[in-house]
C-alpha cells in the first residue's frame, strides 16, 4: 500500500494524547470548611494517581476513528496484488498507430501488423476506449474512442498500405492530441510499424502525455527479410528531340541498391581498400572493387515491351539506365519502367505520360539581326537538354511562315511592329501563343498597338551606381512557384542596374522591385498570354545571368507562355493537382482520342476506384502510384487524359530506426515486451505498475471509505459514550482530602 500524501500520517502520534490523559489523572484537592475548624490553616492540596482503564472499548471506538481520518487525508492507494482491483486502475484509452506506408507491402510485414494491432484491441477490457491513427505521410483518425472492440476490429480490417512514405512525427502528434482529450485515468499509445531510420524525423511537439505507456510493435521483426538489400528505380527523366519532322523521347533512369547487406558490402569493401592502400607497395593496378548487383530494366510503351536494358548496380550506390528513343504520335501516350527485384514491389516500377508536341517552339525577334543581344537566352534555351526547346532566331518581325507551328514569340529588346506584322503578331497571341516583350533602349509601341499590352511602357530609370533588386516575387504562379522552397533559388541576389518604368493598365503584377516599380507583368489575350519584362535578359542593364536562378527562370517563362509548362511527365505520389490547371496548359483539341476535362468529369485511380471531383475547385490527390484516368462517368474513351504517379524513393531505405532513442524521443513510459506484459487486470501490456499514482487514487478512492468508516465510528462513540455517562457505575465519587 501506498499514500498520496503520506504527511498526513503524522497525525496518528496525536492518538498517544487522548490515552496519556486518560490513563494519567491531575487531580487538585477540594477543601471542605467545617465550623469547628475555621481557626486552621488551609493548605493547598495536589493529588496524583495512576488509573486503569475503565471502559476500554468507548477508548478504542475514539482512537480508531481519529486513525481513519488521519489515514484518509493520507489517501491511500494500493498497486499490486487483489486488493489493486477493489476500485481497478481506471480503463484505458488507448490508441493503435498502424503504418500504412508502401514500405509495410515487404513480405508479410503487412499482414502481422494488423494482426498486431488486432490482437491489442481484443485485449481491451469492459471499460476501456480505443482509437484507431492510420499513418503514412499525413495521419488520418479513423476511428475515435470507441468501446467496442469488434467495431474497431472491422476498420481495421478496411485499412490498406498506400503508395506514399513513412511520417511518424505527425501521427504521434495527432495521437497526443487524443489522448490529452481524454477522461480516462490510464492512457497507452501502441505504434505498429516497420520502424524505418528515414521515417522519424525529432520533433518537439511530438511528445506524448505525461503518463501514457508507450508500446512499439514492429512488424518488420516477424519479416525475415528485414533490412535485405533492395533495388529500387528513381529519377525518371524523359528527353524530347526531332528527327525527320517527328518527335522521338528517350527514357532514363536511375537503379539505386539500398539494404543492411549492400551497406555492409560497400563498407567493408572501402576499408579492404584502404588497408591495402597503406600495407602494400605502390602499385600500378586498381584496387578492386565490389561486383555489384546485376538487374535487368524493361521499357513498356502502350502496354508493349519496346527494350531491355542491363545494369549492374554497386553496394549501397546508384547507376544511371538510358533507353534508345522512341517515336511519339499519339496523346497520352502511357509507359513504364520495371526492374525485377524479390524485395519491396512498390519501387521497382516508373510510371509516365507523354502526348506529342510536348516541345516547345520558340522565335526570338533580333532587332539587330546580329544574334549578339540574344546569346544568353538562346544559350539558356539551348542548353536544355531533353527541354524540347526548339530555337529559332530571325531578323526583325517575325513573318506569316516564322509563326507557323511556332509557341513563343520573344520580342528581346525590340520594337513592337507595326503595320501587318503587328497585326499577325495580335492574331498569333489571340489564337493561343505565348508572347515575351523583353525591354531594351529600342523597345517602342506604336499607337495603334498601345492598347494590345496590359501595360504602358516608360522612359529608362536607373543607375549604376545605385542597382535595383526584386523585393517581391509572386510564387503562387506558374513561373516562380518552383522557387518557392528552401535553397530553390534567391532572386533578391540579382543587381537591375537600368529598367524600364512600366505602368499596369490590365495586366498582374508577377514581381517587383525593391521601390515597388513593377518587372514583370502578364495579361491575358484571347487564348494566348503576355509577359512584359522591365529590363534586359542580357549583361548590359543586370547581372541576373550571373545566377543560378536565371536558366530555370528562363526555362518557366519559356514554359509557361508556351503552354507546356504544367504538363509534367509524372508525379509523386501523394502529390495534389489542380486538374483545370493541366487541362488548360495541355490544350487538346476536343476529339474522341484526346477530350478535354469536362466539369462532370470524375477520376479513376490506378485500382479502378473512382474518385469524385469538385467543378468549382478541381483539385486530385494522387494517392496510389500508377496511371490515373480523368474521364467523364459512364464513357471509355481510347486515350483519356491522363497522369503518371511514382513513390518516393527515401520509403525504399529499409534501414531500422533505434526504438530506444524514439521511444526515448516520444516521451511517455516504455513498455515494449513481446506480446505485452499481462498485468493484474487482464490487460495486455499495461499493467499496474505503469500507471501514475494518482490515476489508482483516482479510481480506487479508499480515503471516501476511510472517511464514512470513522463517521460512524465516531456515531457509535457518542451513542455509547451518552449511555455510559447515565450509568451510575460510571461515574467517580468525589472523595475529599482533609489534614
Amino acid at each position: 500500500m501506498s499514500f498520496l500524501t503520506p504527511l498526513f500520517l503524522a497525525g496518528l502520534a496525536a492518538l498517544a494524547v487522548p490515552l496519556l490523559v486518560h490513563l494519567t489523572r491531575h487531580e487538585r484537592g477540594r477543601p471542605l470548611a467545617f465550623p469547628s475548624l475555621m481557626f486552621l490553616k488551609r493548605i493547598p492540596f495536589e493529588e496524583t494517581s495512576r488509573r486503569r482503564l475503565r471502559n476500554p472499548w468507548l477508548l478504542a471506538l475514539r482512537l480508531a476513528a481519529l486513525g481513519l481520518l488521519a489515514a484518509a487525508f493520507a489517501r491511500p492507494f494500493v498497486r499490486d496484488g487483489r486488493l489493486a482491483q477493489v476500485g481497478g486502475a481506471g480503463p484505458e484509452e488507448v490508441v493503435v498507430l498502424v503504418d500504412q506506408s508502401y514500405s509495410m507491402e515487404l513480405g508479410g510485414r503487412w499482414q502481422e501488423g494488423v494482426s498486431m494491432a488486432r490482437s491489442v484491441v481484443s485485449g481491451l477490457g469492459p471499460g476501456d476506449r480505443v482509437s484507431i491513427v492510420a499513418f503514412s505521410e499525413v495521419p488520418r483518425l479513423v476511428l475515435r474512442s470507441a468501446a467496442d472492440p469488434e467495431r474497431a476490429a472491422a476498420v481495421l480490417d478496411t485499412l490498406r498500405t498506400a503508395s506514399l512514405g513513412t511520417r511518424l512525427a505527425p501521427a504521434v502528434r495527432l495521437a497526443a492530441s487524443v489522448l490529452e482529450a481524454s477522461p480516462l485515468p490510464r492512457r497507452r499509445a501502441v505504434i505498429v510499424s516497420d520502424f524505418q531510420r528515414a521515417g522519424w524525423r525529432r520533433d518537439s511537439e511530438a511528445v506524448f502525455p505525461e503518463g501514457t505507456r508507450v508500446e512499439t510493435l514492429n512488424a518488420a521483426d516477424a519479416d525475415p527479410g528485414a533490412g535485405a538489400d533492395n533495388l529500387a528505380l528513381a529519377g525518371l527523366e524523359l528527353r524530347r528531340e526531332t528527327a525527320n519532322g517527328r518527335e522521338r523521347v528517350s527514357a532514363r533512369a536511375r537503379l539505386v541498391a539500398t539494404g543492411a547487406t549492400m551497406a555492409a558490402s560497400a563498407a567493408s569493401a572501402s576499408s579492404a581498400a584502404s588497408t591495402s592502400t597503406a600495407t602494400s607497395a605502390p602499385s600500378s593496378a586498381p584496387a578492386s572493387a565490389p561486383s555489384g548487383v546485376s538487374a535487368e530494366i524493361v521499357l513498356w510503351v502502350d502496354d508493349s515491351e519496346v527494350e531491355r536494358a542491363t545494369v549492374v548496380v554497386p553496394p549501397a550506390g546508384s547507376a544511371p539506365v538510358a533507353f534508345r528513343p522512341f517515336t511519339l504520335t499519339r496523346p497520352f501516350t502511357r509507359g513504364e519502367l520495371r526492374v525485377t527485384d524479390a524485395a519491396l514491389q512498390s519501387d521497382n516500377a516508373l510510371y509516365f505520360v507523354a502526348s506529342p508536341g510536348g516541345g516547345v517552339r520558340v522565335v526570338v525577334a533580333d532587332p539587330l539581326g546580329s544574334g549578339e543581344s540574344n546569346v544568353h537566352l538562346r544559350q539558356a534555351l539551348g542548353i536544355a537538354e531533353g527541354a524540347g526547346f526548339d530555337v529559332r532566331v530571325v531578323r526583325g518581325a517575325p513573318g506569316a511562315a516564322d509563326l507557323e507551328g511556332t509557341h513563343l514569340v520573344i520580342l528581346n529588346g525590340g520594337a513592337f511592329p507595326g503595320g501587318g506584322a503587328g497585326d499577325r503578331l495580335r492574331t498569333f497571341v489571340e489564337g493561343g501563343g505565348g508572347l515575351l516583350i523583353v525591354l531594351g533602349e529600342r523597345s517602342r509601341t506604336p499607337a495603334t498597338h498601345a492598347d494590345f499590352l496590359p501595360v504602358a511602357v516608360g522612359p529608362i530609370s536607373g543607375a549604376p551606381g545605385r542597382p535595383r533588386r526584386l523585393g517581391f516575387v509572386d510564387y503562387d504562379h506558374p513561373v516562380f512557384e518552383a522557387f518557392q522552397g528552401a535553397r530553390s533559388g534567391d532572386f533578391s541576389r540579382a543587381a537591375f542596374f537600368r529598367v524600364r518604368s512600366l505602368d499596369p493598365t490590365d495586366g498582374r503584377v508577377l514581381a517587383r522591385f525593391d521601390d515597388g516599380a513593377p518587372a514583370l507583368v502578364e495579361g491575358r489575350r484571347g487564348k494566348g498570354r503576355i509577359l512584359v519584362w522591365a529590363t534586359g535578359m542580357d549583361r548590359l542593364w543586370n547581372d541576373l545571368p550571373l545566377h543560378s536562378v536565371y536558366l530555370p527562370f528562363v526555362h518557366r517563362l519559356a514554359q509557361h507562355l508556351g503552354g507546356q509548362g504544367e504538363l509534367p511527365a509524372w508525379h509523386r505520389a501523394g502529390a495534389t493537382v489542380n486538374l483545370a490547371r493541366l487541362a488548360e496548359a495541355a490544350d487538346l483539341p476536343a476529339t474522341a482520342d484526346a477530350p478535354p476535362v469536362s466539369p462532370d468529369a470524375v477520376a479513376m485511380d490506378p485500382h479502378g476506384g473512382a474518385v469524385a471531383l469538385d467543378p468549382a475547385a478541381p483539385l486530385l490527390t494522387l494517392s496510389t502510384r500508377g496511371i490515373w484516368e480523368i474521364r467523364p462517368p459512364g464513357e471509355r474513351p481510347d486515350r483519356p487524359f491522363a497522369l503518371a504517379a511514382n513513390v518516393d524513393l527515401a520509403e525504399s531505405d529499409l534501414q531500422p530506426m533505434d526504438l530506444a532513442e524514439f521511444a526515448a524521443a516520444v516521451g511517455g513510459t516504455p513498455g515494449n515486451d513481446a506480446a505485452g506484459p499481462t498485468s493484474t487486470d487482464g490487460h495486455t501490456g499495461s499493467g499496474p505498475e505503469a500507471v501514475a499514482g494518482e490515476a489508482f487514487e483516482a479510481r480506487q478512492s479508499f480515503w471516501r471509505y476511510l472517511a464514512i468508516a470513522a463517521f460512524v465510528l465516531l456515531v457509535l462513540e457518542s451513542v455509547l459514550g451518552n449511555r455510559l455517562s447515565r450509568s451510575p457505575s460510571f461515574a467517580e465519587p468525589v472523595r475529599p482530602r482533609y489534614r
